[in-house]
């Protein structure tokens, strides 16, 4: 499936679902050139082994245990060039009438950056939801984040440089696009045999405020997200690690969602010092939606 169309905030946007497309050969060229860390980093062949879900047999097993879902990577074009790329994973959950995203790996390329170019991505995946699984609800995103006080200083300065974004700044710019940070020991499990699980990781939730993120929504989530992008087999309970997160989930009524005001402007003083991660150190320093309505 290749897909292209202009987005409300004018991109053109080219997406497709097959690692033989040329959309997905432009998307992992600036992908590789933009991401770093051994333990965050999917390889070609990881990419290619995921997409293949999409179709065949191993599209249809997972659809009558997981239902239906697509994982797409797609790149951005302004007059007529490449700004930058996204992959990512939507499902519908229909017994919570929502969509959810995960938005594995977003980049803007080196020419492109400081033109609000990253905020116009996201959008552009979110529309690209709506269209795979209109009429089902609000589309939550969950991304993961590099946790700054919790890399090594090599970790740091590397992935900073070839970014071309401070791992400060990053985190400043999601609390712009409206970015909660979950409240939840995340840790992604190991994205092939050969990798380490990410453990300098923290997750997170761009949704409307109103949005009240329940145990039940968030497993369902993880349960395909790890199932399909991570392990891609479409099988939880091939990896402990996972599906011990997924069972957590389901013991917990309302995940607090952490603002990230709080710490924004001590943050930079904090990285490099012993001490903890981000998400402790937003525990019991900002409002959980308790009192808000159920997504």
């Amino acid at each position: 499936m290749d897909i292209r169309f202009q987005s409300a905030h004018g991109l053109t946007v080219l997406a497709s679902d097959d690692s033989a497309s040329d959309t997905f050969t432009a998307f992992y060229d600036g992908y590789d050139r933009a991401f770093t860390l051994a333990q965050e980093k999917e390889s070609r062949d990881g990419f290619t082994e995921c997409l293949a879900l999409n179709r065949g047999p191993g599209f249809h097993r997972i659809c009558r245990s997981l239902g239906p879902f697509r994982e797409l990577v797609m790149v951005a074009e302004v007059d007529g060039v490449t700004v930058g790329g996204a992959n990512f994973f939507a499902a519908p959950l229909l017994a919570h009438s929502v969509v959810t995203l995960n938005l594995n790996y977003l980049y803007v390329a080196p020419g492109s950056r400081g033109r609000g170019l990253g905020r116009r991505m996201v959008d552009a995946c979110r529309e690209l939801a709506e269209w795979l699984f209109p009429g089902v609800g609000p589309v939550l995103i969950f991304l993961e984040m590099n946790d700054p006080l919790r890399l090594t200083a090599d970790q740091y300065e590397r992935d900073s440089a070839v970014s071309g974004v401070d791992q400060v700044d990053r985190i400043v710019m999601g609390a712009r696009l409206g970015v909660r940070i979950i409240d939840f020991p995340y840790v992604q499990p190991p994205l092939s045999g050969s990798q380490e699980a990410g453990e300098n990781l923290v997750y997170g939730l761009l949704a409307d405020p109103s949005v009240r993120l329940t145990g039940a929504v968030l497993g369902a989530h993880l349960e395909r997200f790890f199932a399909i992008s991570v392990l891609k087999n479409g099988d939880i309970e091939s990896n402990s690690q996972a599906a011990a997160q997924v069972r957590q989930c389901a013991r917990i009524e309302t995940v607090p969602l952490l603002d990230l005001g709080p710490v924004l402007a001590t943050l930079r003083q904090r990285v490099g010092s012993p001490g903890p991660g981000l998400r402790e150190c937003l525990t019991g320093q900002a409002g959980v939606t308790e009192s808000l309505p159920t997504a």
